[in-house]
């Protein structure tokens, strides 16, 4: 269930990646939805983090870094009517921040961890092929 869950889960930013490259003149609708459900996972990972940290008995840096992800994505939101690349960038980089967190971490299960690797390289996968998008799009 978990699998099939996180697969339905790349669908909305597989969705938004294909709008913004469509020809449509509206194209930049897609890369904001893109950005605005990029933001929403980066929380829900903060989330997983702070309900692990409460649930082994954990506090301090282990709380105060479960909030990180959520405040990244908000900070990327911030961004996007400034300069929709950086806020890609950013979104990107937190998500290949906590792979490289959670991927290494023993207090998830092996299984979990898997799943994370598999998921976090597709949203990785997509935010390259977003950033591609705007390149082409955007005037240099």
């Amino acid at each position: 269930m978990a699998w099939a869950l996180s697969l339905a889960g790349l669908l909305p930013l597989l969705v938004a990646c294909i709008y913004a490259a469509s020809p449509a003149e509206r194209w930049l609708a897609g890369a904001i939805v893109f950005e605005l459900y990029a933001a929403i996972i980066l929380s829900f990972l903060g989330g997983m983090r702070w309900g692990r940290a409460l649930a082994l008995d954990e506090e301090g840096a282990r709380l105060i870094e479960a909030v990180i992800p959520g405040s990244l994505g908000f900070a990327a939101l911030l961004l996007v009517p400034v300069w929709i690349p950086l806020a890609v960038a950013m979104t990107g980089m937190g998500f290949a921040i906590w792979l490289r967190r959670d991927a290494g971490d023993a207090a998830w299960s092996m299984a979990f961890r898997r799943l994370r690797v598999v998921i976090s390289l597709a949203v990785l996968g997509l935010h390259l092929a977003l950033a591609v998008v705007l390149y082409l799009r955007l005037p240099h």
